[in-house]
């Protein structure tokens, strides 16, 4: 009796640890699957959304250039390993938008140096010091990591040239003129991005700064 309930308690608890080294399994597969889908939806969107390349050379070579964001009146310069991102004060480009607004004499264009720290030619990546990932899409266009500042679009345009405010009508503006939802909305984001970029390469600044300090003598 006793070799009978020795043997029924030593069933149980095989039985028990079997149970757990499915249950362990079950979850091990789960973790495997997710972490497979994720890959394979990462793999899409790299080849079905971005520009790929076979190399670091091809890819700084095909990214040279220009690019454009004409709504909000930005641009993104790439030499070599330079970029250059300007906001463009409006007022000096559109004449239009200058004789219905005035001439700000008062602002220029907010120019911001920057370079590329890496070349992620199998992911149509650019990384950059402080202004985060460009990337590039199918089309060879280039969008920052975070999609709230659109797309530059590459032209072979030059910048566009300003205006002599002598040769405004109305440099002062029209009194009455309002600015469209949508120009306020233009002129709110930009700012926003403005004022993002200024602390990113504010916060750049500092730790390159901070590294430099704690270099030994």
């Amino acid at each position: 009796m006793d070799q009978d309930r020795r043997d029924a308690a030593a069933w149980a608890k095989e039985w028990q640890i079997k149970r757990k080294n499915r249950r362990l399994l079950y979850v091990l597969a789960g973790i495997l699957a997710i972490a497979l889908i994720g890959y394979l939806i990462s793999f899409l969107v790299v080849h079905t959304e971005r520009s790929t390349y076979g190399s670091e050379e091809e890819m700084r070579a095909a990214c040279q250039g220009r690019y454009e964001e004409s709504n909000y009146y930005e641009d993104l310069i790439i030499e070599g390993d330079q970029v250059t991102l300007t906001y463009l004060e409006r007022s000096h480009y559109d004449r239009d938008y200058a004789e219905r607004y005035g001439y700000e004499y008062e602002y220029n264009d907010s120019v911001y140096e920057d370079r590329v720290i890496e070349w992620n030619y199998r992911h149509g990546v650019i990384k950059t010091e402080w202004m985060g990932e460009l990337i590039v899409d199918k089309n060879g266009n280039v969008r920052r990591g975070d999609s709230y500042y659109g797309t530059f679009y590459k032209t072979d345009k030059p910048r566009p040239e300003p205006i002599d405010p002598s040769t405004l009508t109305n440099p002062e503006g029209n009194m009455d003129a309002e600015l469209t939802p949508e120009e306020e909305q233009i002129i709110e984001e930009r700012e926003e991005n403005l004022e993002t970029d200024e602390e990113a390469l504010e916060d750049a600044e500092d730790k390159e700064n901070t590294d430099e300090t704690d270099l030994p003598a």
